[in-house]
């Protein structure tokens, strides 16, 4: 009987123990924050642009660019999505029959040529395309999400382009899954304990003295 209690401190120690390691594990893993930005705007046609109906063409014609869109920061980088505003009336989004109308897949990086996939070419509305979206398969680092073909209105005016409402989903930090492995095993590791501890405590009846025993004393 007393080792029930010892069983239960012993079990609630070892919880303890196990999240104080794996929330400290998670609070000193590498953190990375990604930031999605507009690029300096090209009028050729850069390799790491993915065009396979070949509508684009190196120089570009007069008054026509392409805006790359970078990220930062990126940690095994999943899907994204962001706004992308511009200034109205003085560039507009150009389709000219691309596979995403105006928004074109990239290559992330030189090191890195992984293709983004485009699931949403964005929906134009006054000085915004909105909902820009994308997935890129856990690529890491700095590079390219995608490219957008531009059309010059009014020469010598800022674009002033702009990325805002920018959502990155990425893998989870290597912290996170310590912490829930470390959890996991210690909440299994309890049960286990008890279980088997349970399964091997015997109690034995306290032998009394027996009455011819009792009689001989006498």
């Amino acid at each position: 009987m007393i080792r029930a209690p010892m069983v239960r401190a012993a079990g609630k120690f070892a919880l303890l123990v196990a999240l104080a390691n794996g929330f400290l594990a998670l609070a000193f893993s590498p953190m990375t924050g990604a930031a999605i930005l507009a690029g300096t705007p090209t009028t050729s046609v850069p390799s790491s642009l993915f065009d396979p109906l070949g509508t684009l063409s190196s120089p570009l014609p007069a008054n026509e660019f392409l805006l790359p869109i970078e990220i930062t920061g990126a940690g095994g980088l999943q899907d994204w999505s962001f706004d992308l505003n511009f200034a109205a009336g003085i560039v507009a989004p150009l389709d000219v029959g691309g596979l995403f109308q105006s928004v074109y897949q990239a290559r992330f990086s030189v090191s890195d040529p992984s293709l983004s996939n485009i699931t949403s070419s964005g929906f134009p509305l006054g000085d915004s395309l909105l909902g820009i979206a994308g997935f890129s398969s856990g690529v890491s680092g700095s590079g390219l999400l995608a490219y957008v073909l531009f059309e010059r209105l009014v020469a010598g005016v800022d674009p002033g382009f702009s990325v805002s409402n920018a959502v990155v989903n990425q893998a989870p930090e290597p912290g996170t899954f310590a912490l829930l492995a470390t959890v996991v095993m210690a909440v299994v590791g309890r049960r286990i304990c008890r279980r088997q501890c349970r399964g091997n405590h015997r109690t034995y009846p306290v032998p009394r003295p027996s009455p011819i025993a009792y009689t001989a004393r006498k």
